[in-house]
């Protein structure tokens, strides 16, 4: 189905990248995208369109926003068409791009329907094993060994006991 075009002032759109351009720990290197910028404009028909809210909330096409706003310094009366998304069909065409719907917690009639596929499906056996081993490498503490043999003579493992 075709989505509504709507045409926004450039001051009329918010994104959520920050005022460097870059979010943290997520380098992005700009180049590439401010050249094809500043060579063809925006091209919606030949890229994607910027997907935004009936409000103007940029869901998609962020770093297209940014740059004409803050980093090419745009006229902000600059209009940019833009497909209108809820952010409800926008989580859900994510979902469905990345294939991921059997990994999602759904809602289902305000009841809450767990993943199809877990995860992580890897339970630690033992979760004291790695701070056994580790104090271990250590000298015992005077009159309480690590390890030692109970009345019965059986050989304990004082991290078990």
């Amino acid at each position: 189905m075709a989505k509504e075009i709507k045409n926004f002032k450039l001051s009329e759109l918010t994104c959520t990248v920050p005022k460097t351009g870059q979010y943290e720990g997520l380098p992005y290197e700009y180049e590439g995208l401010k050249k094809s910028l500043q060579d063809e404009g925006y091209k919606p028909d030949k890229y994607d369109y910027v997907a935004c809210t009936s409000d103007g909330n940029v869901l998609y096409g962020g770093r297209r926003i940014w740059l004409m706003k803050e980093d090419m310094s745009m006229d902000q009366s600059t209009e940019v068409a833009c497909e209108i998304w809820t952010v409800q069909e926008f989580e859900a065409s994510i979902v469905e791009r990345l294939n991921v719907s059997d990994f999602m917690i759904t809602k289902k009639d305000e009841e809450i329907v767990p993943p199809k596929v877990q995860i992580h499906n890897n339970p630690v056996d033992d979760p004291y094993k790695a701070l056994r081993e580790y104090h271990k490498k250590k000298p015992d503490i005077a009159g309480y060994p690590y390890d030692y043999k109970n009345s019965s003579k059986e050989k304990v493992d004082a991290g078990k006991s």
